[in-house]
């Protein structure tokens, strides 16, 4: 029931106070558990002072028992937009783990917490500003540089840059330079928030907790104002982790396409929607996946009906061997049984298929890279990645640091894609009778 509450106040904007004790009552609402840890992600930004001292005190003090001291109760990362980094949930869970390494559960609790300003105005509200001691600068500073593009990024490197451009994508990038609209800073970080929290969950599925482990994951934009700040929470997740298989027990989420980020300000306290398209996205057919999800993205000629999509078959032996592999198999059924038991919630399944994509993908690019990449039809990663090189590489078979840094390099491709497309994708990698990794 709280996380059903929690869920009712995605899009809509209130105070800090209230939110987090939205946050609290969801928390609570898991039980039962031994122990319990805290991570917060926030941008260094100095006005997200006020949120790191309120998670602290408001949401983790309430959470962690009194045997952890104060300064001790959160795992903090604060960096440049407040981006989840890879492997800090992770090292955070090993933080968090004393008593569960005997018995019971613990919760932890993840808040990824994107920020915007708002400057009040006779004109009215300006989004992506505030009043820095008495002058106006944008905020999120970090986002507002990546929309504008530093001068010297294309000489200097930027890690923050480049990890937010990747994140986002052209498709996004390219929308949000667009919008010439009041909300393009808001939309800005309703799409970070919305983003990094789908990094977690992919961080999450990629190295799942060890011991039985409930994690609750919120991500909200901190709206910076004169006065205590507000929040807009645009997500919510709930997953438990036992014998490291995942189960995702809930999960709620606004959308990370910009255009489809309905603001509503006819009210002092704004409203964001962003509905998915009413009718359910109809299985696809492992056939015609590939193809379609392609079309999406760049042109591309359709498939003959009735016509698989090409596999390549440069693999060798052992290679073959790797993907019969009771690891790779093991891999396999873990996220075919969770696609499976998405089937029947449309909306659900819409707001997890690239998350699940992703973590597919990096898991099995661990596992075995050269059999992950040869597990794409031809078609559909010959359109992403250089054709000529991709061909040539396959031809001779890739080895296995080959085939994981063109992976890596697929990985912001495969975070942009829209849900529908992600689906259809991600349908046509666990099919049955995939060539490689099924079962005929």
């Amino acid at each position: 029931m709280a996380l059903r509450d929690f869920e009712a106040q995605l899009g809509r904007e209130d105070s800090l106070y209230v939110v987090h004790n939205a946050v609290v009552r969801a928390a609570q609402a898991i039980r039962p558990v031994v122990e319990s840890g805290a991570v917060l992600a926030a941008c260094s930004d100095e006005f997200n002072g006020e949120v790191r001292s309120a998670f602290a005190s408001d949401v983790a003090r309430m959470l962690i028992g009194p045997h952890v001291p104060g300064h001790r109760r959160v795992f903090s990362v604060s960096n440049l937009g407040g981006r989840i980094e890879p492997g800090a949930i992770a090292l955070a869970n090993l933080h968090f783990t004393a008593q569960t390494e005997r018995a019971g559960e613990k919760l932890l609790l993840v808040e990824i917490a994107g920020h915007v300003g708002r400057r009040e105005t006779p004109g009215g509200s300006r989004w992506g500003e505030l009043d820095r001691f008495g002058t106006v600068s944008p905020c999120c500073g970090a986002l507002q540089l990546l929309l504008d593009k530093p001068a010297g990024a294309e000489s200097v490197r930027f890690p923050w840059f480049d990890q937010l451009t990747a994140f986002f994508g052209p498709e996004r990038l390219a929308a949000l330079r667009q919008d010439a609209t009041p909300f393009r800073m808001l939309r800005a970080a309703v799409v970070h928030a919305v983003l990094q929290s789908e990094s977690a969950l992919v961080d999450l599925l990629r190295e799942p907790p060890a011991t039985g482990t409930h994690v609750l994951l919120v991500a909200l934009v901190v709206v910076n104002r004169r006065g205590t700040d507000h929040a807009l929470p645009v997500a919510i997740h709930h997953l438990s982790f036992l014998g490291g298989v995942a189960e995702l027990r809930f999960g709620a989420s606004l959308r990370s396409t910009p255009a489809a980020l309905v603001v509503d300000a006819s009210q002092s306290n704004l409203r964001v929607s962003s509905p998915f398209a009413p009718a359910p996205v109809a299985p696809v057919r492992p056939e015609s996946a590939a193809g379609t999800a392609v079309r999406g993205l760049h042109p591309h000629p359709p498939p003959v009906p009735g016509v698989p999509p090409v596999f390549p078959q440069a693999l060798t032996d052992e290679q073959r061997a790797k993907a019969r592999g009771s690891a790779v198999q093991a891999h396999l059924s873990d996220h075919r049984r969770r696609l499976e038991s998405l089937r029947g919630h449309p909306s659900t399944l819409n707001i997890y298929a690239r998350p699940l994509l992703r973590a597919f993908v990096q898991g099995l690019s661990i596992l075995a890279p050269e059999v992950a990449l040869a597990a794409f039809p031809l078609e559909l990663a010959g359109e992403w990645l250089h054709a000529r090189r991709l061909k040539e590489l396959l031809a001779r078979g890739p080895s296995t640091e080959e085939a994981r840094k063109v992976l890596h390099e697929l990985e912001p491709t495969l975070q942009q894609l829209g849900h529908r497309e992600a689906r259809q994708v991600l349908e046509a990698l666990l099919a049955q009778q995939h060539p490689l990794l099924g079962t005929r």
